[in-house]
């Protein structure tokens, strides 16, 4: 009876002319899209098919607030996606999104009341929970909070195509690609060919011909550090990730399985 009320921040947004990104205004918006979110579940309680969905969201508030373009955001700040300083940044990003997003829901738990299933001696016991900030951890004892869950990064597919930047977690697909058009003599036998930039890249660089080195794309990157990079989000992410790792055509079946298991002993929730 989980119902899927999910939003994402697209973190390309967040970095000024000089590449340099804005913590304040990212808090504001996390805060922002926080009590969103939680406004959404009102908004809908009157909208469920079933009584059980209905009484899911009521009693658990739960919510997923995410992020997309990732890869984008990395591109601006002049940040390869495969590198440790990648890792370094976007921990940082992280925290600061769970942080900001978990002091919303205990405010909203101290304005309208915590989520009526909340009890603090289960709630404690998460190990999510209790890899909370100390401060954070004294104020959901105190409060309680208003949301079960709170992040999440879902796949965000069609909210990219509209924001014009790469999906959840992921790095560019591709620089580029074709299009082709039906004509319309030729009796739909001939087409016109055009190309189609990654709206960011058009926008810094216009074409992809000697783009720099900081700019790679999701088949020129190590399956495995696609793991890490997930391992480093998932650290902030309190329900699961989707996550998509690009592989070559002659791949093994022991090479996916052995990314599988990487992934499954790095603790990752996919």
């Amino acid at each position: 009876g989980g119902c899927c009320n999910l939003g994402a921040i697209n973190l390309e947004r967040f970095v000024d002319k000089n590449g340099n990104f804005m913590i304040d205004q990212f808090r504001d918006t996390v805060s922002v899209g926080t009590r969103f979110l939680d406004n959404v579940i009102d908004y809908n309680m009157d909208r469920h098919a079933l009584d059980d969905q209905k009484k899911n969201a009521m009693n658990d508030r739960r919510v997923g607030l995410g992020i997309l373009g990732l890869g984008d955001m990395l591109v601006r700040l002049g940040i390869q996606y495969d590198s440790e300083d990648a890792l370094q940044t976007i921990d940082q990003i992280m925290q600061i999104f769970r942080d900001t997003a978990y002091e919303t829901s205990v405010n909203l738990a101290i304005e309208k009341g915590k989520y009526p299933n909340f009890k603090w001696a289960g709630y404690s016991k998460s190990k999510f929970v209790k890899n909370l900030p100390k401060s954070l951890h004294s104020k959901i004892k105190k409060h309680g909070i208003r949301n079960c869950t709170i992040t999440t990064v879902a796949p965000t597919g069609s909210g990219a195509i509209v924001s014009r930047v790469t999906s959840g977690v992921e790095p560019i697909f591709a620089t580029s690609y074709k299009r082709r058009v039906k004509e319309n003599d030729g009796y739909g036998k001939s087409f016109k060919e055009y190309t189609v930039y990654h709206p960011t890249i058009e926008k810094l660089f216009r074409t992809d011909e000697n783009l720099p080195t900081h700019v790679v794309t999701s088949h020129n990157i190590d399956p495995y550090f696609r793991v890490k990079m997930q391992g480093t989000i998932q650290k902030y992410i309190d329900s699961s990730i989707s996550s998509t790792v690009n592989l070559a055509q002659d791949i093994t079946v022991e090479t996916i399985a052995d990314i599988y298991m990487t992934a499954y002993e790095a603790g990752l929730k996919g």
